[in-house]
């Protein structure tokens, strides 16, 4: 095989009625490149690994497939997930050849056989590599009805700033292609935060902006049971409003818009901070909170453990940082984005999704 253009990094676990949808999608794209796809399992036991070894076969030149140890029957939730999420996604990275990588969850699969082509014609066209990405749009797939629905709001094409881009628009990592650092020397996950979603993105924005495309181009197969519809809303909210702490491990370059970016799950967790509900699901990731110093965040999820004078003060702080956050948020918004934002609404009254 010529050196990829492309490193396809796709994740499994126990995913083996999947399998063979998602590589056909991604071995199906017609491109002007050459196309390496590097598959990484947790240790599967339903099959999965068996026809990823099939694809290998089929494929020597193009397929490679690696199998991560793991104790028979052993379940790993919470931090023990992440952390084996990140050896996966970590080890997939340093493998890649490519020019330019794209991650793939195991049961996701792309829905347009043209869609690395645009992506990487956009980067390629970015001779001053202004740009660390391309991202697009997807959708939500009920695999039960066949129902698919926008993942993200109709914004049209466009160019944004990372700080922009961190501020308000989401671009699911199985629909970004970005410039493979690594083959710079720069190692984007050496600050060991999780390598997951909005995190995993994140490590990128300090090297360059993102460049947008509206189409939906992969399809986000909804499953029962996936590690997301396991944790409670308020845990999922906890996990997404912690990346403000851990986007420090990087840069404190984008604190203002990640105040902007996060200020719906921080204000939902403080209107139910007295729920015992909450303080009960927070437990598990205290170990998390104290390791990022994640204090005004710790003092609302778990507000019903905590001293009188510690309840008083965050009474007070919350109020006074989604006051300043709106401020940011005026500043950061500049004509641009408010226009993009104005036209989703009115496609979005419409129908025009």
């Amino acid at each position: 095989m010529n050196q990829p253009k492309v490193s396809v990094l796709i994740s499994f676990y126990n995913l083996a009625p999947y399998v063979d949808k998602t590589m056909e999608t991604v071995l199906a794209q017609k491109t002007n490149f050459p196309v390496e796809v590097l598959c990484a399992d947790d240790g599967s036991d339903d099959g999965t690994i068996e026809k990823l070894r099939v694809w290998e076969e089929k494929y020597p030149d193009t397929v490679r497939v690696f199998v991560m140890d793991r104790i028979p029957g052993a379940k790993y939730e919470a931090n023990e997930r992440i952390k084996r999420m990140n050896a996966i996604r970590g080890r997939l990275f340093y493998e890649a050849k490519g020019e330019y990588v794209s991650y793939l969850d195991g049961d996701d699969f792309y829905t347009d056989d043209h869609k690395l082509q645009k992506q990487v014609d956009v980067l390629d066209a970015d001779v001053e590599h202004k740009y660390i990405g391309c991202g697009h749009n997807g959708c939500y797939y009920w695999e039960s009805t066949g129902k698919t629905v926008p993942i993200e709001r109709p914004i049209r094409e466009c160019s944004l700033t990372a700080e922009e881009y961190w501020s308000f628009l989401y671009i699911h990592t199985n629909a970004l292609l970005l410039r493979n650092i690594g083959l710079q020397g720069i190692d984007p996950y050496k600050s060991g935060i999780p390598i997951i979603d909005n995190p995993l993105t994140f490590q990128f924005l300090p090297y360059g902006d993102i460049y947008y495309l509206p189409d939906c181009m992969f399809n986000y197969r909804q499953i029962e049971g996936s590690t997301y519809h396991r944790r409670s809303p308020y845990q999922n909210d906890i996990l997404t409003a912690l990346i403000l702490y851990e986007q420090r491990c990087i840069t404190r370059k984008f604190d203002a818009a990640g105040l902007v970016r996060f200020l719906r799950e921080y204000e939902d967790l403080y209107k139910a901070r007295k729920d015992p509900r909450l303080t009960q699901d927070a437990q598990t990731y205290m170990e998390n909170l104290h390791t990022y110093h994640a204090d005004r965040l710790r003092r609302i999820v778990n507000y019903n453990n905590e001293s009188a004078l510690s309840r008083l003060w965050c009474e007070v702080e919350n109020p006074v940082w989604f006051f300043i956050t709106k401020v940011c948020r005026h500043f950061i918004w500049k004509p641009k984005v408010r226009a993009l934002l104005e036209e989703a609404r009115i496609k979005t009254e419409k129908g025009e999704c």
